[in-house]
């Protein structure tokens, strides 16, 4: 009988812990990803690259493009695959945000807008995950 109760509370706590993880089991952001982006308004398209690196919920990293080196961080949706990612340049002089979403483990599309009242669209690829 105790091993019985014993085994019932292992197989409750056990449960709780893993039912309040605080890890997204939908996808994870982690890696290297380069990008595509183009500005409305304006013909041609830009590339860039980015590293993330996801904690939880939380994303940060950096990424680099022809408008200078950012600094970034974000958040992942819990509820499903969305993202939100701001990026400030290194020197303050610009920032963007981004709203994205993972068409697969490997791939996003999203629009940004940014402090130069630019807006567009967005598609990226990871290329190696970590």
């Amino acid at each position: 009988m105790r091993k019985s109760i014993m085994l019932a509370a292992v197989i409750i706590v056990t449960g709780f812990i893993t039912g309040c993880s605080s890890v997204p089991k939908h996808c994870n952001m982690t890696g290297t990803w380069k990008y595509k982006f183009e500005e409305k308004g304006r013909s041609g398209t830009q590339d860039g690259s980015m590293t993330i690196v996801q904690e939880s919920y939380a994303l940060k990293g950096k990424c680099i493009d022809a408008f200078g080196e950012f600094n970034l961080s974000g958040t992942l949706a819990e509820n499903g695959p969305t993202f939100v990612i701001d990026g400030k340049r290194v020197d303050d002089k610009r920032s963007f945000r981004l709203n994205g979403s993972l068409g697969s483990d490997n791939e996003f599309e999203g629009t940004y807008t940014t402090d130069q009242n630019t807006s567009g669209t967005m598609t990226g690829t990871r290329i190696t995950a970590e």
